[in-house]
């Protein structure tokens, strides 16, 4: 089968004005918003009929955070779950390609793995079939799994991979003109201990520093790959500080803890590689660690104090004396949502509660009707036994593939997707793409070209 090419090119500074410039138009002109997905949908149909699978894969990676753009944004005619759709959409192209086809052998088989074992609690969960609930709590594992299956018979280049990475955080700088100017005057803002939705466009600040946080690590991964976003090199580093910035001042932890974590589990391979590498990435480390720190406490002085206090797990309650600081009050109450999905868990072991099921028989276990915030527990209470399986294999194969990669700085780039998108469930579950496209991206099999032949480039024996 042929490889996934293409030369990458970064992103020139005009090129950066006319993206700035219709950031702008598009802010104050919303239907132009609804208008990229439906030109993403016809590309992605396009792309399946002059068989050129690359721009499918774009417009899969694109989908997070034109997501959550098209959310807070309120685009007209746009479905609150829309990249879910989309995802559907675009595997059922992606068979259309396969079955047209000559295939390789898959690298591994995860994907059908993770179906089958959830099939048996969605059957025996069919009698309670609610359409929204089904949606937002299943579709995203299924559609995981789908695209794994499908991604275990690509073949992607360096460079393929790292325009689609670039396609994925091209729509973040959409996101983050739409704050800019949507955000009130700082002054005008009460900042307290909770997240702050002026902030982040009037919308879950929850959603939107994960999609902040997916632009930091993208930009990143693609300077390790010295394959930078932007052309003019130091205004990475501008774009960096911008999205800290902003992510800070959503107030929600989440997403900015998961990408610095990722950032670090991203540079420590590489770092580690050979003492050439060495001091490059510590001292890329201490820069990020620096300007990490530096920009938190302008927006600290900026919150009058508000962001470390948020940051601490502080609430009005436990200042004042009334609550007691716990995991409740410094997880915003997940821990008390976690304990629920484990007790319905506890009480139904074989096939689970079904699936979006749990918020409903919450106010049962003691706690009001919210759905899960984290993945893994969420497959546990809807799941059962089959749910644990899930997370075993969601957990070890990560471990398994990166163990595979012959290059420090592959196993660098996959360990911090994969980091990504776990952690991003434990907190955001799959409200958004997030975790079902950057743990697919982290297991695609990349190669380069060498000489005349084609060498792997990090993982197929």
């Amino acid at each position: 089968m042929d490889l996934l090419k293409g030369t990458y090119r970064s992103i020139s500074l005009w090129q950066l004005l006319g993206i700035i410039l219709l950031g702008v138009v598009c802010t104050y002109a919303t239907p132009l918003i609804s208008l990229s997905w439906l030109v993403v949908v016809c590309v992605s149909v396009y792309a399946v009929i002059r068989d050129d699978i690359q721009w499918l894969w774009y417009g899969i990676a694109a989908s997070p955070s034109l997501e959550v753009w098209a959310r807070m944004s309120r685009s007209p005619l746009i479905p609150y779950e829309i990249g879910k759709y989309y995802l559907v959409a675009a595997i059922v192209l992606l068979l259309i390609h396969y079955s047209q086809r000559n295939i390789d052998k898959p690298v591994y088989k995860t994907g059908i793995y993770l179906l089958l074992i959830l099939l048996p609690s969605v059957i025996v969960g069919i009698g309670d079939f609610d359409f929204e609930s089904w949606v937002m709590n299943l579709l995203g594992i299924v559609e995981l799994a789908v695209l794994l299956i499908f991604m275990a018979y690509e073949r992607w280049t360096v460079d393929a991979f790292c325009k689609v990475l670039q396609a994925a955080l091209l729509p973040v700088l959409g996101i983050l003109i739409y704050l800019t100017l949507k955000t009130p005057d700082f002054d005008d803002i009460r900042f307290s201990l909770s997240s702050n939705f002026k902030t982040s466009g009037d919308f879950g600040s929850n959603q939107v520093s994960t999609i902040i946080g997916l632009g930091m690590v993208l930009l990143i991964l693609l300077m390790i790959l010295r394959r930078p976003f932007l052309k003019v090199k130091w205004l990475n580093y501008i774009l960096l500080a911008v999205l800290l910035f902003r992510g800070f001042l959503t107030f929600s932890r989440g997403g900015m803890l998961t990408a610095l974590l990722s950032i670090f589990i991203a540079l420590l391979p590489a770092m580690l590689a050979s003492a050439r590498t060495f001091v490059r990435y510590a001292l890329l480390i201490v820069l990020l660690g620096g300007l990490s720190l530096v920009i938190f406490n302008k927006v600290n002085d900026l919150t009058g104090n508000q962001l470390l206090l948020r940051y601490k797990g502080e609430t009005a309650g436990t200042l004042a004396g009334t609550k007691e600081r716990n995991l409740n009050t410094l997880t915003s109450y997940r821990f008390e949502i976690v304990m629920t999905d484990l007790r319905m868990f506890k009480q139904n072991l074989l096939f689970g509660v079904g699936p979006g099921v749990s918020k409903d028989l919450r106010p049962q276990y003691g706690f009001e009707a919210i759905a899960s915030h984290t993945e893994y527990t969420r497959l546990l209470a809807e799941h059962g036994i089959g749910g644990l399986i899930a997370i075993v294999i969601l957990t070890l194969f990560p471990v398994w593939w990166v163990r595979k990669q012959k290059l420090a700085t592959w196993k660098a780039v996959s360990a911090a997707l994969f980091v990504y998108a776990i952690v991003t469930s434990t907190h955001s579950a799959m409200r958004t793409n997030t975790t079902v496209v950057c743990y697919a991206l982290a297991a695609v099999p990349v190669y380069f070209y060498l000489g005349k032949g084609i060498r792997k480039e990090a993982n197929v024996s």
